[in-house]
């Protein structure tokens, strides 16, 4: 079986990988802050990542590892988190 290397932006579009964000700001308030949160509708904390707009912003040779962060979509927080997700179909190689 063949290693690959998923390093940068463009090597998780290569193969089909995307790419999802969580909030610890909009996360923070709807576990910690009950009566803030019975007064407003919660937020969601985690959001999806547009993988192409973010590789042609940043580059496809940005490294995945030290990624500046995300900004948050709900509350415009960049205190966030990236996490890899798995290709939605296996990848066969040519």
């Amino acid at each position: 079986m063949e290693m690959l290397t998923l390093d940068t932006l463009g090597a998780l579009l290569r193969h089909g990988h995307g790419l999802f964000g969580s909030c610890r700001e909009c996360g923070s308030l709807s576990r910690y802050w009950a009566d803030v949160t019975a007064r407003r509708a919660p937020r969601p904390s985690m959001f999806d990542i547009d993988i192409d707009t973010l590789a042609s912003e940043r580059g496809h040779g940005s490294a995945v590892v030290g990624l500046a962060p995300v900004q948050c979509p709900h509350c415009g927080s960049a205190d966030t988190e990236t996490r890899i997700t798995t290709p939605a179909k296996p990848v066969r190689a040519r």
